[in-house]
């Protein structure tokens, strides 16, 4: 059930950038604040979040964070059951 819910979360941010894509738009400020400095300074240093600017503010989308998150927390499932533990939440 929590996967379908993850599931359907990541669709509707998928619309809201489609239809309303400056309401997907969150500046680097936020960002930090909602998945954690260390943690945008990683992804950002890998490559995988990719910020935009528009009159000199940085800019992220929050789908692409969103799913960023979720993948990196599949990919612990999958680690954590090969080895035989349960992941963290």
């Amino acid at each position: 059930m929590n996967e379908l819910e993850q599931c359907s979360n990541l669709i509707a941010d998928a619309i809201i950038r489609k239809t309303v894509p400056c309401e997907d738009d969150i500046s680097e400020n936020q960002a930090r604040q909602l998945y954690g400095d260390k943690w945008l300074r990683r992804m950002k240093k890998e490559g995988l979040a990719v910020c935009h600017k528009i009159g000199g503010r940085n800019l992220f989308s929050r789908h692409q964070l969103n799913c960023l998150r979720e993948a990196e927390r599949e990919h612990a499932k999958l680690v954590f059951k090969k080895i035989g533990k349960t992941a963290p939440e």
